[in-house]
């Protein structure tokens, strides 16, 4: 098959979205297909340091991959920035798609942003290409769940096209259950939309699990260890890990560790220095082999979101928490798809995030517990090689791709 894959962040960016494709097209082309990307420049609030000052070409193969970047303007921490480049994606990644005139069997779109259902929509009209929406999270849902969307036209906007993306759709594929159930109460077709869990090497792991010599570069040896490591957005309520430091700090063995940038990093900073949490470190984004060794180092690894999250959703961090063998504080409200996997992998303890006190009352369990944190390990690492296996999931596209076309 000639296979187009349609996602907004790419290699060299750092961020599960950029891995997640990046790794689900080296299985199509390992399996025999021919895969190109269309994607957007990359972004220097997304970037390991070592990368800044680069320049990237806009037309790339890497590891059999074509890439095809489009340079535009893009900016991290203004909402109406970020939602004009959303609205213009479609006809950005369009133009480059008229200019290498080639016809493709399918084509993956990686949803947000949601208005590349329309990129969609184009190429259909243009030569009959069908394209499966992939929903990795539910907009504006997620945005009005949290606040970061208020302006009534403009949510009127987003569920106009969300809902028309859910009719019109050649098919979907969802990471959750309860997204599948999401779509059709959104009067979505059932017959159209396919549960897949975003799919990882589990090789990849084995080989990040020999580093572990975080602690020791940070002198911090004798502390236990835990941390967050992701995006800082509202959409994770990361103020709650910050009241829980406060909560522990007589502890003086714990230590937290945040790690990653995003729109309330300047808030979390701020609130570090103002309120003197001590023993909570914040770090910027890492080298991908970095934050799999701070991941290994920890403790405890925590994954948090806002208690307003409403919408199913699966944060790509889980991923790698479980094949590292991360035993797992989850500070998500208790009906969501991140504590139903928890809880089904029985690899961490889920708490809902407003709870300070029985966040740090599981914590402090844990910490007397090493057996129980290796068992919760290894249990999820045995869930992901049961139900995120790329190769697996890779196969489940194609046979999803054949079925489409036939």
């Amino acid at each position: 098959m000639k296979i187009l894959m349609v996602v907004a962040y790419f290699i060299p960016e750092i961020g599960s979205a950029a891995h997640v494709y990046f790794d689900l097209a080296k299985s199509f082309i390992k399996m025999g297909h021919e895969v190109d990307i269309i994607t957007s420049y990359p972004r220097k609030f997304n970037l390991d340091k070592k990368d800044l000052d680069k320049e990237w070409p806009l037309e790339e193969i890497i590891e059999k991959v074509k890439i095809h970047r489009f340079k535009h303007r893009a900016k991290r921490d203004s909402i109406i920035s970020r939602g004009l480049e959303h609205f213009l994606l479609p006809r950005y990644y369009y133009r480059l798609y008229r200019e290498f005139n080639k016809k493709f069997d399918i084509c993956l779109i990686y949803i947000p942003p949601l208005p590349l259902y329309y990129f969609a929509r184009k190429i259909k009209r243009h030569n009959g290409t069908l394209s499966v929406l992939n929903y990795q999270d539910f907009h504006p849902q997620e945005l009005t769940d949290v606040g970061v969307m208020k302006n009534k036209l403009m949510i009127k906007i987003m569920k106009h096209i969300e809902l028309e993306s859910y009719k019109n759709a050649d098919y979907m594929v969802v990471l959750s259950k309860g997204g599948k159930n999401y779509i059709v109460n959104k009067k979505g077709d059932k017959n159209k939309i396919r549960h897949i869990y975003n799919g990882v090497l589990i090789s990849d792991f084995d080989k990040y699990l020999i580093k572990k010599d975080f602690k020791k570069k940070e002198k911090i040896e004798n502390k236990f260890l835990i941390s967050y490591a992701g995006i800082l957005s509202p959409f994770q309520g990361i103020d709650k890990i910050l009241d829980v430091a406060k909560k522990l700090s007589n502890y003086k063995k714990i230590i937290f560790y945040i790690v990653g940038d995003g729109m309330t990093k300047n808030h979390l900073e701020h609130r570090i220095n103002k309120e003197k949490i001590l023993n909570v470190k914040l770090l910027p984004l890492q080298p991908r082999d970095e934050y799999f060794n701070i991941i290994n180092s920890s403790d405890i690894s925590i994954v948090s979101l806002d208690s307003r999250m409403k919408a199913p959703c699966l944060p790509g961090k889980l991923l790698n928490l479980l094949g590292m063998q991360q035993p797992i504080i989850a500070t998500v409200p208790p009906d969501s798809e991140t504590a139903y996997v928890v809880k089904k992998a029985e690899c961490g303890v889920v708490v809902e995030s407003d709870k300070i006190d029985e966040i740090s009352i599981a914590i402090t369990k844990l910490i007397e517990n090493s057996g129980l944190r290796r068992k919760m390990g290894l249990n999820g690492r045995h869930f992901l090689e049961e139900n995120m296996n790329l190769d697996k999931n890779a196969e489940t596209y194609i046979n999803l791709f054949q079925e489409l076309l036939n």
